[in-house]
């Protein structure tokens, strides 16, 4: 028999949290098949079974905390008969930061319930043991009103925690500021609308406000910096780690294009793709979603007319770019409709004051708006 233990993710990791179980008891699996999945604090990892055998018994609940090093469950000969559940472990398990539904039960007795595989998902990120809950469907199926009505008080998990804590360190840290503009981006349409290119190369508005960006933190590197808070020394970065906000099914994540200033428009662009659709699917390596140097967060059609994104510490600003509508704008002397939207910078006032903050966008808003 043997015990598999969480092993090192590497990046630094010590701890996680068990997000989903891709097998139970009673399974048989093959060397390097996935066994579950575990989520950290810089990313979500599918993690492969070193052996092969027989579960014979699964030793920490979906939803609890564990450390490098816990066992996670025992692996035997495919004969080998399945470990009573209700004998004591010869392990410790960890407990969950609060008491949950969650870490008294196991990972068989959440899947013997009847339900969709859509509320079991809403059942994980809710912190909700599926065999706690009075399913009121046929045959005891527990539906998504059925969650709903709990009313249970459950902790955060996964990207959200993650993104709970990164939020609170900026907030702490950074006495920020926003100025906002409003930037002419009919052009970008056009350009857009014109190309013939239908590969992962093709340019989008959003590829074409960052390679923009790009090219102005070429001439401002003050914005790609990062401020030592004890020595109050400025450290300023070779290369641009451009982080992208992506709101994913299971909370927002930066991805971040690695080295983007050394990228040819093509290569970006094909590389902005691959990382957004890779942040949406929860596929992202931890590299990939650490160490950015300025952020970028577009909320698309839902941006909103206007907002104040949070500098990603240890970032000193963020650019914000919101919702593309038709407003009533003069030129020439006459009242005519244009394609506009508002950008917001978000700034850290202890490096960049706002006379600095204007210029930097006024002057990607002329990038963006070429004259002609």
């Amino acid at each position: 028999m043997a015990e598999f233990r969480l092993p090192d993710l590497g990046e630094g990791v010590t701890e996680g949290e068990v997000i989903e179980w891709r097998v139970r008891e009673g399974d048989t699996v093959e060397r390097d098949q996935i066994l579950g999945v575990v989520g950290t604090d810089k990313a979500t990892v599918e993690v492969p079974s070193p052996f092969a055998g027989r579960v014979l018994a699964v030793l920490v609940a979906e939803g609890a905390r564990i450390r490098v090093g816990d066992p996670l469950l025992r692996v035997g000969d495919p004969d080998e008969a399945l470990e009573d559940p209700t004998a004591p472990a010869p392990t410790k398990e960890l407990p969950t930061p609060r008491p949950s539904p969650v870490a008294r039960s196991t990972a068989t007795s959440i899947r013997r319930v009847p339900a969709l595989p859509s509320v079991r998902r809403a059942a994980r990120q809710r912190g909700i043991a599926l065999d706690e809950v009075h399913g009121s469907g046929e045959w005891g199926r527990v539906r998504l009103a059925d969650l709903l009505a709990t009313g249970r008080r459950v902790p955060l998990r996964g990207p959200a925690r993650v993104m709970a804590e990164q939020v609170t360190r900026a907030h702490r840290h950074v006495p920020q500021v926003t100025v906002v503009i409003e930037a002419d981006v009919s052009q970008l349409e056009k350009r857009v609308a014109a190309e013939e290119s239908t590969g992962e190369d093709r340019p989008t508005l959003l590829s074409l406000i960052c390679l923009a960006t790009l090219a102005e933190l070429a001439e401002a590197p003050l914005f790609n910096t990062s401020l030592d808070d004890e020595a109050l020394e400025l450290v300023y970065h070779d290369r641009v780690q451009l982080g992208i906000a992506v709101q994913a099914e299971d909370g927002l994540r930066v991805a971040t294009v690695r080295d983007a200033d050394l990228l040819a428009a093509p290569a970006f662009c094909s590389e902005l793709q691959r990382v957004v659709s890779a942040a949406r699917a929860g596929t992202l390596s931890a590299p990939e979603l650490t160490g950015s140097t300025f952020t970028i967060s577009s909320g698309g059609k839902q941006g909103g007319l206007l907002a104040t994104p949070l500098v990603n510490w240890p970032n000193v600003a963020v650019l914000g770019v919101h919702a593309i509508e038709d407003r009533a704008v003069v030129e020439k002397g006459h009242v005519v409709v244009g394609r506009r939207a508002n950008l917001s910078l978000s700034f850290d006032h202890r490096v960049i004051d706002g006379m600095t903050a204007s210029r930097f966008l006024y002057q990607l808003a002329a990038r963006l708006a070429p004259e002609t």
